[in-house]
């Protein structure tokens, strides 16, 4: 050998041992940066908030990433086939790193000169899902085959599939097998079809490029190929092939399966938790049971959307607000499909549907749907349309079609339950429903206006309105805690009240523009009388009343010290109106809604529960029997203000309307032994609705009750010791002689009983009952 030969020699192995010096550096360098794998064992994956109402429905899910962790045992065994047929056959073989695979991509880098995803087993995808970035770089390379080797060395086989199953990306904001299961089939991994399994397996390779939503076709291949993978090994025989790889593929989306329409609800917990947790809440995976009741939520919704439609529809139609110039030819295929595509810009309400009014004939109207249906509307869906005028006046009753739309018009038809359809319009007036355990506060149900996607504004908590009439029930409860008595006669006459300071006169006025003279007080309650309920907060004194009103709930500062307040001009929520009605429901304790039962991590462990609801006692039992049994003439006597309620048949129920000025808000509150609920009806802006409570909410409220009392027995609150009846004469109030004829049974405490007798009389008032009135408990 020469001296040239020796030297290149030389010089050669010297080059290798710097080479391999600084590759050995280079490996324990990298290595010593590389993160510890030992996390994995308690690893955190990102799960949603979810929300569930008490019987275990799902009400809504907050967080970017959709996913439910399951353990290796839950997931078929045919789903962990597919997998390891299509990523990793050599799974359980090899080390963590497969290196047959890696010196075939080697080779394939090398021909094509360019950096090729391959070779990646299942552990080594799993180092790079939760340590690296997808930056494809033969630096990074390195560092998955270092990590997935230190994976192997503190995980088994079995938590390392598991970990992979339930972190890896499937498209469409599905993050592991479960969610994807959710997402594209809407059902559990457990009722997976294998057709199904083979999809799924086949989409972490490209999941945003060949998900059957995206590209069926390129869908259809890769699905073709993970069966052909799985039939080779023999993990499936011939014919379920065949089976599998000829059924069609899916062309829905699965979104959230929220069970229980409660936007409103949902966002009231989100922001509960947000204040305990922060942003953890969006990743951790908190189960939320709540209060709900999902049945009584469904009414409450039910209810609320038909109040307010009933009502926009008994004030007219105001034309459409958007109008589509159609072709005078018959439309062709691409401009049908650029009236759909227009459609799915306006948003649908519910089940309250968009659409292009595209033919108008004599007796129906036909309509394209976002979808591309035509409906035809009849004229018994349209002939509620009279034109809605100024100052809510309506114009003349159409006769024809033609007199209420054009072709071009954009409306909203629902679909009724005789499956025929009508035409609607989103209801300008808002409203709220809130119903309440009276015993424990627990909200049962809650809707804070008619559609969670129009406003997010919850009317229920938000929203501070006067209740009017409705927050008199508190007066007359301070009357009967002062001495008074049901029975007890306040002249119901003008009065004229002028302010020291301002020199304002103020002459207030019944609704009815009439004045009932000497009135007792179940009959001023029954018909609302405005002369009685402020001659009886004068006498009562103002300042005593509204320290009285605390064992409500109500807060002083909320309470304007005049008159007025007897009528209701403190502004309340919905909720807190409801929870100061539980009081006479329970039989006078005061509660403190609440919404929150429990609160769980996503491997069900208990971080929260609430505590047992305590009750405090704040008026005696004997007032809130007397006052329940007032509320309850509201309804059943003829000349109550609620008396519309009547026809649910029931006489456990007991409530008080309420309208403000100029008829702004339109209240009712009301219950039974077993729960409590409020309808508010008005405008955001406040204007004038048109119509009384009795007119307004009450509907919504009967509704409810109708649905969630339907076959149960009545139950009311029953008479506490200390409590009598005893005959009255109805003009005066005072005890009924022996004799008289025309005598009506009035509750009494017993320590507060009628001293004197009245002059016999047959003088019945007008309009009033000699019903016994233990025949209403």
């Amino acid at each position: 050998m020469g001296m040239l030969s020796r030297i290149i020699y030389r010089s050669v192995l010297v080059l290798i041992g710097i080479l391999t010096v600084i590759g050995i550096v280079g490996l324990l360098y990298l290595e010593s940066t590389l993160p510890s794998v030992s996390m994995l064992k308690d690893m955190k994956l990102q799960v949603p908030l979810r929300i569930y109402s008490e019987d275990g429905k799902l009400i809504g899910e907050f967080g970017e990433e959709r996913r439910t962790p399951l353990s290796l045992q839950k997931i078929p065994k045919n789903l962990i086939n597919a997998v390891l047929a299509t990523e990793d056959r050599r799974f359980y073989e090899h080390p963590g790193v497969d290196f047959r695979g890696l010196i075939r991509a080697s080779v394939i880098l090398l021909t094509n000169s360019s950096i090729k995803q391959g070779g990646s087993t299942i552990t080594m995808q799993v180092a790079r899902n939760f340590f690296l970035t997808r930056k494809k770089t033969f630096t990074r390379k390195l560092c998955e085959i270092l990590l997935a080797l230190k994976i192997e060395k503190d995980l088994s086989k079995d938590e390392i599939l598991e970990l992979y199953l339930n972190k890896i990306y499937f498209g469409k904001r599905a993050y592991g097998i479960a969610a994807a299961a959710e997402v594209y089939y809407g059902t559990t991994v457990d009722k997976l079809t294998l057709d199904q399994i083979a999809m799924l397996a086949g989409l972490p390779q490209a999941p945003s490029n060949i998900n059957p939503l995206h590209d069926p076709e390129a869908a259809f291949k890769r699905r073709k190929h993970v069966l052909e993978r799985m039939l080779s090994y023999d993990f499936i025989t011939e014919a379920e092939y065949e089976t599998a790889v000829n059924t069609p593929l899916p062309t829905k989306y699965h979104g959230l399966s929220v069970e229980v329409e409660a936007p409103y609800v949902a966002e009231m917990v989100r922001q509960d938790l947000f204040s305990r947790y922060g942003d953890t809440i969006y990743t951790l995976g908190y189960e939320v049971t709540t209060t709900i009741d999902s049945q009584q939520q469904l009414a409450a919704n039910l209810a609320l959307k038909r109040a307010l439609l009933e009502y926009d529809q008994r004030h007219g139609y105001r034309k459409a607000k958007i109008h589509f110039k159609l072709s005078r030819q018959k439309t062709n295929e691409e401009e049908l499909l650029n009236w759909i595509n227009e459609l799915k810009e306006i948003p649908s309400y519910g089940d309250l549907l968009p659409g292009i009014v595209m033919r108008v004939e004599e007796t129906k109207i036909s309509v394209l749907l976002q979808d591309g249906k035509y409906i035809d509307i009849p004229w018994a869906g349209l002939s509620w349309a009279r034109p809605q005028l100024k100052n809510y006046r309506l114009g003349s009753v159409p006769k024809k079609p033609s007199d209420i739309v054009t072709v071009g018009d954009v409306i909203y038809a629902e679909q009724m339950e005789n499956q025929t359809w009508k035409m609607v319009q989103i209801p300008e007036a808002s409203g709220a429903f809130v119903a309440l355990n009276p015993d424990t506060g627990s909200i049962l149900a809650l809707v804070g206006g008619f559609d969670y996607n129009q406003s997010s504004f919850n009317r229920v908590t938000q929203a501070e309105r006067q209740p009017g009439s409705s927050f008199k029930t508190f007066v007359y409860a301070a009357a009967l805690n002062e001495g008074y008595t049901l029975a007890s006669v306040i002249n119901d006459s003008p009065v004229v009240y002028t302010d020291p300071v301002t020199g304002v006169t103020w002459r207030p006025e019944n609704s009815t523009k009439k004045f009932y003279g000497p009135t007792r007080l179940r009959v001023s309650i029954m018909r609302s009388q405005n002369m009685v309920i402020i001659r009886l907060l004068q006498a009562i004194g103002i300042q005593k009343f509204i320290d009285f009103s605390e064992k409500f709930g109500f807060r002083p500062e909320k309470l304007p010290p005049y008159l007025s307040l007897a009528l209701g001009v403190a502004e309340f929520t919905p909720l807190e109106m409801a929870a100061g009605y539980c009081v006479f429901a329970n039989g006078g304790n005061r509660i403190k809604p609440n919404l929150i039962k429990t609160i769980k991590d996503y491997q069900g462990h208990l971080i929260y529960e609430a505590p047992p609801p305590t009750a405090t006692p704040a008026i005696d039992p004997q007032l809130a029997f007397l006052m329940t049994s007032a509320l309850k003439d509201v309804i059943q006597s003829g000349i109550g203000t609620g008396h519309r309620a009547k026809s649910l048949g029931r006489k456990d129920l007991a409530g008080k309307t309420g309208t403000t000025n100029d008829w702004m808000d339109a209240w009712y509150s009301g219950y039974n032994r077993d729960v409590v609920a409020t309808a508010w009806v008005g405008f955001d802006e406040p204007r004038t609705l048109k119509e009384y409570g009795a007119m307004a909410a009450l509907p919504m409220w009967m509704y409810f009750m109708e649905a969630v009392l339907k076959d149960k027995p009545e139950h009311s609150l029953a008479p506490p010791p200390g409590i009598v009846s005893m005959k009255i004469d109805p003009a005066t109030g005072l005890l009924a002689g022996d004799d008289q004829t025309n005598a009506i049974y009035e509750f009494f405490r017993e320590d507060n009983l009628p001293k004197q007798t009245a002059t016999s009389t047959d003088d019945t008032p007008k309009n009033e009952t000699n019903e016994n009135l233990e025949s209403l408990f």
